[in-house]
């Protein structure tokens, strides 16, 4: 829910902020507070960033972002959380190579329900309204969900791992995030030519807590007990969020056909947990 709301959050921010220093601040901002959280619980570990994994899954994160904050630029909030989020069938199949997760009965069924769900929730069953985002941006923030669909399924494995830490994992692939996100920002972004004004400021700081911290702090703890496949079965709230912020701030259209949409997805969610015991 909280990611949901990132999407509004972020078309707001980028009117103040380019998207390079944009996914810069915000995630720095992140990894100080994630810092300071496990300065607060436990002594820190940098022996963790001679692991390969967190780099990997550092440059993952920030690769989505970047792709996602220019693809942002160019199409609505509404789109992006659908795009973004309508990689299931990826997830599922690389959960499935990668971990070995079995495809019940249950996720079988959740996965058409999901995607007829995704489709009706942003399109309300009208299939003119696809024509309307920009193909530039709908392909980048595609294939920031590909990316993220891969760092979604890596991650579970990391923070499985025996003796792993959540809040060690959070903060230091957070911190590698914004680290391989710098050069792009101070090459290509205005940061160090303009100043940001204070809703700028507002907005980073709303996402660098409510859309970054906070809720990579419960994914990585919850993948400790969900699959993979689950945990993208139960993000596509975000749609839902999406669109009734985006209703609600930006004032964009609520067709009747989202609301069936809803429910499907839903009821995906439910079938998935449902039909795999949440694993």
């Amino acid at each position: 829910m909280l990611w949901g709301t990132s999407f509004v959050a972020m078309k707001i921010g980028l009117e103040y902020v380019d998207p390079y220093s944009f996914a810069f601040l915000r995630l720095l901002g992140g990894s100080v507070l994630s810092a300071a959280f496990m300065f607060s619980v436990e002594r820190p570990s940098a022996a963790l960033l001679r692991d390969r994994m967190i780099w990997v899954l550092g440059a993952l994160n920030a690769v989505g972002f970047i792709f996602q904050n220019v693809g942002l630029t160019y199409t609505t909030a509404t789109r992006t959380a659908l795009i973004v989020n309508s990689n299931l069938a990826v997830t599922a199949l690389l959960s499935w190579r990668i971990h070995h997760e079995p495809m019940g009965l249950g996720k079988l069924l959740a996965l058409p329900s999901a995607i007829l769900g995704v489709f009706l929730l942003t399109t309300g069953g009208d299939l003119s309204t696809l024509s309307g985002g920009q193909a530039t941006g709908d392909l980048l923030v595609l294939l920031a969900g590909l990316i993220w669909s891969l760092f979604i399924v890596l991650n579970k494995g990391a923070v499985s791992r025996k003796g792993s830490e959540i809040s060690q994992i959070v903060t230091w692939v957070m911190l590698v995030t914004a680290v391989i996100i710098a050069p792009f920002t101070f090459t290509l972004g205005s940061i160090v030519r303009s100043v940001i004004p204070w809703e700028g400021w507002l907005v980073v700081a709303y996402t660098a807590v409510f859309c970054t911290f906070i809720p990579y702090l419960f994914l990585s703890k919850a993948l400790r007990f969900v699959s993979a496949t689950v945990s993208s079965l139960v993000l596509l709230i975000e749609i839902i969020m999406a669109i009734v912020s985006s209703a609600l701030i930006l004032g964009e259209q609520f067709a009747v056909g989202s609301g069936l949409g809803a429910a499907l997805v839903l009821a995906s969610i439910i079938l998935a947990s449902r039909g795999s015991g949440a694993r």
